[in-house]
């Protein structure tokens, strides 16, 4: 048997879904979940202005994750609403003690980029911190700690750390093909939409830098294109094309059309048979 406690506490009930704090009875370790509308509230719970490591989470187009610390807890990622607006959700993991030091925080944002770089999350991350930090032998088996805690805590609020596992083509799963002359595949398990395995992916092209949304489409894409590239999940082919190692999860039909094609799609047209099939659940 490997049970363990959680314990939760709702700050507000009237917002029982959107703010809450929970914590292993057994450990200093202490997490606040909170939307994007609750941040401010989260400033004025105990503890929440301790060293912390967060994570912004965004779960509309493309699941993805931002991975973050500060020195004074929620007030940093306070600064997020300005420079960053893709995430809905964030989750906040401090010590009761504030135990967590700078060094602390610095190898659990370096540990948790790497272990987010190998699941379906796309990571929001610039840095994908792929030095680990100079720590000593006894202070990462502490820290490494902390990190299987901190994991278990976000596994309790619905994260997964377990890449997808690649579709059998040979149970009945339907399989749409990319429009021509694009070499790409994917199929829809659980309501999500699998770009699989071999599909080949594209960087943005050049001329998406001049359009009207000041780049960012752009940005964004070349972005995830070299993510997949520095996770392992695709190999280059060439410069601008890569081709899949294994399969990659997505919330919409558009977004993997996006990175197939280098540039902006209409997902239900982009896989052929795929609108049909939509067509046909709606009637």
């Amino acid at each position: 048997m490997n049970d363990r406690t959680l314990m939760l506490y709702f700050p507000d009930t009237d917002y029982a879904a959107s703010l809450k704090i929970f914590q292993d009875p057994t450990s200093q370790i202490r997490g606040f979940y909170f939307t994007k509308s609750q941040l401010n509230k989260v400033e004025n719970l105990d503890y929440a202005n301790n060293h912390a490591v967060y994570f912004l989470f965004s779960d509309s187009e493309e699941s993805s994750v931002y991975i973050g610390q500060s020195v004074n807890g929620i007030k940093r990622i306070k600064s997020h609403l300005r420079e960053k607006d893709f995430w809905q959700y964030g989750i906040l993991f401090v010590t009761d003690n504030n135990s967590f030091d700078k060094l602390s925080i610095d190898y659990l944002e370096y540990f948790f980029i790497q272990a987010f770089a190998k699941t379906q999350y796309s990571l929001e991350n610039h840095d994908l911190r792929t030095v680990m930090p100079n720590v000593n032998f006894f202070n990462q088996s502490t820290l490494n700690s902390f990190a299987v805690q901190i994991q278990f805590l976000l596994e309790a609020m619905g994260i997964s750390f377990k890449p997808s596992p690649s579709i059998d083509n040979e149970l009945n799963n339907e399989v749409f093909n990319a429009k021509s002359p694009y070499n790409a595949q994917i199929a829809i398990r659980d309501g999500k939409f699998i770009l699989l395995e071999n599909s080949e992916i594209r960087a943005p092209l050049d001329r998406t830098k001049d359009w009207s949304d000041g780049g960012t489409f752009y940005k964004r894409s070349l972005r995830r294109f070299n993510q997949l590239i520095e996770a392992g999940k695709a190999v280059k082919l060439d410069v601008s094309i890569a081709k899949l190692v294994d399969d990659v999860e997505f919330n919409s039909p558009s977004t993997p059309a996006e990175l197939c094609s280098g540039h902006s799609q209409n997902g239900w047209i982009f896989w052929q048979g795929l609108d049909g099939l939509r067509k046909e659940q709606l009637e």
